[in-house]
């Protein structure tokens, strides 16, 4: 009975004297210890030289709609991979409407060209999505609901 006590006290961490030993266990993971360790870096992203809006007077300039798809409303979201130089080398549709807006929406983000993202003083690759809100075939940055009369 006493040596369950003792293994019980030592489990909880109690003392019992000066015979009782408390172990402590980090249970964190090592990759996490390491990376606190490392002094932090200024991190910056990728920014198109006018901004957010600009990019939506990009979208809007350079979008043409497709015929005949006047009747799909909703969103398309493009992530653009962009490289140390600031140009979109990759892009994957994320969320789409339709293959031919869809590929419109692709091409409209490959003419993208932004300032790259930095760590430190170091250029390098990062991700930007881009969102075409599209309402009856065509972009639309509008928020305010439209009704159909």
């Amino acid at each position: 009975m006493k040596r369950i006590l003792f293994l019980f006290a030592i489990l909880c961490g109690l003392s019992l004297g000066s015979k009782a030993q408390v172990f402590r266990f980090d249970f964190a993971d090592p990759f996490t210890q390491q990376r606190q360790q490392q002094p932090e870096e200024k991190v910056t992203r990728p920014k198109y030289k006018h901004g957010a809006q600009g990019v939506n007077d990009f979208i809007k300039k350079e979008f043409h709609p497709v015929q005949g798809k006047a009747s799909l409303s909703g969103r398309i979201v493009v992530a653009c991979l962009i490289n140390e130089k600031g140009k979109v080398v990759q892009t994957e549709v994320l969320q789409g409407i339709d293959r031919e807006l869809n590929d419109e929406a692709v091409r409209v983000c490959g003419k993208l060209k932004f300032k790259p993202a930095k760590r430190g003083k170091k250029k390098v690759k990062s991700r930007y999505d881009v969102v075409f809100p599209i309402r009856h075939g065509k972009v639309s940055f509008v928020t305010a609901p439209t009704i159909e009369i």
